[in-house]
């Protein structure tokens, strides 16, 4: 099996390997703000080939989707991948924000852009982990503005509820401290067991610096909020959606991951599991079902 990580490549789970000949790219986004958005462009390997935005998770960034974004380059799909603010190489405070409502608006602005480069092609978005509770977001706000830009949404591994034992104490001083905006920071990352069961990949987390594995009671807070009201966000969601479940995940629970696909009022929903898989699915070592099963969701939605 070909090798995904080398020490040169320092947070980077493959090498760029586009469709086409000069077909990846990188560039930034200024937002409003000031902040400048990083982000990976796999260019359409043909002219009608729908687009598809995929969205990290806590503390992560679109380094780990290099593979996964050659591969569903290769199935047809043109492919972005960014990086939220505050992590990888986008700006902004590591792992702090005073409002989640900017990660919306973030994406908003990147998705105008995308539709911009890409205006006569089908979008789709694919959320993963926390990426997840901001497509669901990201969705309703798309069809309340009026946008509609969004044609499905997918959610690979949704953050609804977590495994995580953290005692009343810190529970406790995130409410509290969160609630002011307190930059005070908790630990979030290090322990790759919940995320992956692939050797290779876990040295590459390891060296990875472009880990963000603390952030803010602010953040928390924030982010928390935004999970808390992620169901009543699924029963505004009318859109074709697909939910991806890893059956060896040990960073979210399965069952509000169901949940989250009953609440969705979408009349194209469709719920699939991946026996062996773990969280960070996009770091499996043979991922080629779960590669097949989103293009092929996707292609045959973009007529």
């Amino acid at each position: 099996m070909v090798s995904k990580y080398t020490n040169e490549r320092i947070g980077d789970w493959g090498a760029p390997a586009p469709a086409v000949s000069d077909g990846y790219d990188t560039a930034t986004l200024n937002l409003p703000d000031g902040v400048e958005l990083f982000y990976r462009r796999w260019k359409a390997p043909t002219a009608d080939a729908p687009t598809l935005v995929l969205m990290h998770g806590l503390g992560a960034h679109s380094g780990w989707f290099i593979d996964m974004g050659n591969e569903l380059n290769k199935r047809g799909l043109a492919i972005y991948a960014v990086d939220h603010r505050g992590f990888g190489r986008s700006g902004g405070p590591r792992g702090h924000v005073r409002q989640g409502a900017i990660y919306v608006r973030d994406l908003t602005t990147f998705l105008a852009e995308v539709k911009r480069q890409r205006p006569d092609r089908p979008l789709f978005i694919l959320g993963h982990s926390m990426g997840g509770i901001f497509a669901l977001h990201l969705a309703v706000e798309d069809a309340r503005s009026g946008a509609n830009r969004i044609a499905g949404m997918i959610l690979m591994n949704p953050w609804i509820a977590d495994t995580a034992k953290v005692s009343p104490l810190t529970v406790l001083g995130l409410l509290a401290g969160g609630a002011m905006g307190s930059t005070r920071r908790f630990k979030t990352g290090d322990d790759t067991t919940i995320m992956t069961l692939n050797p290779e990949a876990t040295t590459m987390l390891k060296a990875d610096t472009y880990w963000v594995r603390e952030e803010t009671a602010s953040f928390l807070f924030q982010i928390t909020n935004m999970r808390m009201a992620a169901l009543g966000q699924a029963r505004k969601i009318r859109i074709p959606a697909l939910i991806i479940q890893a059956e060896e995940d040990r960073s979210v629970v399965a069952a509000a991951s169901k949940k989250a696909y009953d609440a969705l009022a979408s009349a194209d929903k469709t719920w699939k599991t991946y026996p062996g898989y773990a969280h960070d699915s996009e770091l499996e070592a043979e991922r080629t079902l779960l590669d097949d099963d989103i293009a092929q969701w996707v292609l045959a939605r973009s007529s």
